[in-house]
């Protein structure tokens, strides 16, 4: 029997690596079909062959309708952002075919026994991994886990160091941050080591952060100078855009070298030769770095620790060689940044060293894995329950985030009449107590009671997180023994008869035509793509907006992704309302105040503690005296009725906030204590 081959695959927005253990023990990178360690994440659709990597991304400026890149950053939604020679694809499938030809290289290195651990984002939730694994799955790839790419990144650290063995450890039990800034995720990892120990304590991130959104910067300053040079100029389409973005990205990696350079970019007969430098880029992209700031210090915070605490800070993704992005975190922690480990190896690095420890846990390996490794929830996970003292729908959280994985809890519903056959449990994901605000993860039937059950009887569900952090459900009635293993009916992701589907598309040697007959039964409409029946739309890729760093993913410590992404849109609605109120200056006094009245019952952003600077008021027509007064009546009025409304739903929510004692309808004298029931 042919020894097995412990890889390790960075599948990374921008770009790939893959690792293996050799027959020394040490991890050695792989090199793909071109000779590097590095395969562009991008893929070509020809008509005889589906290309990936290098060849494919050359060609995205000439045939931006048949290349797909950056799909990472989509895993979770319905669809590609992009249309596929005029047709949507899921992005797992996208990612599927980079992982078929990553297995190809793997294949051509170490033969066909070998057992792959794929990297996530440690922000990822517990749908992304899924959907993560469902494309290693459609690749043919025999995927043995899922592991953060923070921790991976660890691993590798503590290889070089001496720390995957109880006998190693040479500089004792260390504490460190590890920053990891891809191309289109980032996330920042608080971690320990000892010996033969690499232990998570607290994770946080942002999957819309990486260079691409530094490149955007530029290419958007880029094009502003180009506009005002030749005003008469066409319109960009696809091909300007990518041309330029590639324009960006190769002047922001000769800063990273160099004080300045010259972003040169020609449409049509117009050519532009911009001279940017250091400073510039810098101050076009000081928000998103300080972004980055903030969340490592959130990460921290959660931990429990100061950055005195800290012994070393880990670089980690190609985009950490940015000098603003090294200078603010030294600033920030007062440690230098450490270099230890090759910033785009690493990860792949240290999935091989997972993949290894993992076949010894799971007996596939003889060696005896003589290292424990300990991971955390990056979500909580919740069920939605009814308050049955105020009888409001909310999130109760049964997994905390941060929680260390594995890691199992159970909790009792009752039948709610008799002869009862089944129970549906909400599952959600976020830290909020409104399930508004927090990701629908999947719905758990509880199906096929035994009969005559009465009306009370107990059913005890149990939940479980792996060590990769994906979700199992299962189910027993008491009394019975019987304990059932639920299947979720997800929001996000394949049903696993068309992950098979797709995996006999992709797995099949052939071009863009043989994939489209094979798939165009799977394409009639979005109702077949997916099992979830709300999708999700993308809009169209626009500039990054600036953001200022208290406006971080993050908010506040332990704040859900879901709700700040419902907060980023809900700015971005103000500020675009803002900006059409000040455009019409003609508007009537009447119709300014409607709005006005408006904008007191929505929420408001930013918070009420910060500064807003007050929108430009049209120019009204001369009113009396009366006219005035009314007006500031109305604001008064309008004024207290919004402060009353805010007192009021708080207390709803808290009524242990009813600091005055008020008698409210719906508000009772004690604090609830939230209780769930099976429908």
């Amino acid at each position: 029997m042919a020894k097995i081959i412990p890889v390790g695959i960075d599948l990374g927005t921008t770009l790939s690596a893959v690792s293996y253990i050799d027959s020394d023990g040490k991890t050695q990178m792989i090199r793909n079909t071109t000779g590097g360690v590095l395969t562009p994440s991008a893929v070509l659709f020809d008509d005889d062959n589906i290309i990936v990597g290098a060849a494919a991304w050359e060609a995205a400026a000439e045939f931006p309708g048949r290349v797909a890149e950056n799909a990472k950053r989509d895993v979770g939604a319905a669809s590609y952002r992009h249309k596929i020679v005029g047709q949507q694809y899921p992005p797992e499938v996208i990612q599927g075919c980079i992982l078929r030809q990553l297995r190809h290289d793997i294949m051509s290195a170490v033969g066909d026994s070998f057992q792959a651990v794929v990297t996530v984002p440690a922000y990822f939730d517990e749908a992304r991994r899924k959907i993560t694994a469902d494309a290693g799955a459609m690749s043919g790839l025999p995927v043995l886990d899922i592991v953060n790419e923070p921790t991976a990144a660890a691993l590798a650290f503590g290889e070089r160091l001496g720390y995957l063995s109880p006998e190693g450890a040479p500089e004792g039990e260390m504490k460190l941050v590890v920053y990891d800034l891809g191309g289109g995720t980032f996330d920042v990892t608080v971690m320990e080591l000892a010996a033969g120990k690499v232990r998570t304590l607290s994770t946080d991130g942002d999957y819309e952060l990486g260079g691409i959104h530094w490149d955007a910067r530029l290419a958007e300053y880029a094009e502003e100078q180009f506009r005002k040079l030749y005003p008469n100029a066409r319109e960009f389409d696809d091909r300007d855009h990518i041309k330029l973005a590639r324009a960006a990205r190769a002047a922001k990696h000769d800063l990273s070298a160099v004080p300045a350079t010259t972003l040169r970019f020609t449409l049509d007969q117009h050519e532009l030769k911009l001279p940017v430098t250091r400073d510039l880029f810098e101050s076009l992209s000081d928000d998103l770095v300080e972004r980055t700031v903030f969340t490592t210090n959130q990460a921290l915070r959660a931990a429990g620790l100061l950055w005195d605490d800290i012994d070393r800070l880990l670089l980690v993704g190609g985009s950490t060689r940015m000098l603003a992005v090294r200078s603010a975190l030294q600033k920030n922690s007062g440690l230098v940044p450490d270099d230890d480990v090759h910033p785009d190896e690493a990860v792949a690095r240290g999935a091989a060293v997972y993949c290894r420890y993992q076949m010894g846990v799971r007996g596939i390996s003889d060696a005896i894995p003589k290292l424990r490794v300990t991971d955390v929830n990056s979500h909580g996970l919740g069920i939605e329950g009814v308050n049955q003292e105020t009888m409001r729908v909310q999130n109760v959280t049964v997994i905390p985030r941060n929680t260390p994985l594995p890691y199992t809890v159970t909790r009792q519903f009752v039948t709610k009449t008799d002869n009862q056959r089944s129970i549906k449990i909400q599952l959600l994901e976020g830290e909020s107590s409104l399930p508004d605000q927090c990701s629908p993860l999947a719905s758990a039937g509880i199906k096929h009671l035994p009969p005559g059950l009465p009306k009370g009887t107990p059913i005890t569900v149990t939940y479980t997180y792996d060590t990769s952090g994906r979700l199992s459900v299962n189910a027993s009635v008491e009394g019975l023994g019987d304990e059932a293993k639920i299947e979720l009916d997800r929001v996000r992701g394949l049903p696993a008869t068309r992950i098979d589907r797709w995996k006999k598309v992709i797995c099949r040697d052939g071009g863009y035509q043989d994939f489209e007959e094979a798939v165009a039964s799977m394409l009639i409409s979005d109702d077949v793509l997916h099992s979830g029946t709300e999708k999700q739309k993308l809009e169209p890729d626009k500039p990054v907006e600036r953001k200022r760093p208290n406006l971080d993913p993050a908010v506040e410590v332990g704040a859900p992704q879901a709700a700040s992404e419902r907060l980023w849109a809900q700015a971005r609605g103000q500020k675009e309302a803002a900006s059409a109120k000040n455009a019409k200056p003609t508007e009537t006094k009447s119709a300014a105040s409607s709005t006005k009245a408006k904008s007191q019952d929505d929420d408001t952003w930013p918070p009420q503690s910060q500064k807003k600077t007050p929108a430009k008021k049209p120019k009204a027509k001369k009113s009396s005296s009366s006219d005035s007064s009314s007006g500031i009546a109305r604001y008064v009025l309008a004024g207290i009725l919004g402060a009353w409304i805010c007192y009021y739903g708080v207390c709803l929510v808290w009524p242990q906030m009813n600091l005055l004692g008020l008698p409210l309808p719906g508000v009772s004298e004690q604090a609830p204590s939230p209780s769930s029931t099976g429908p």
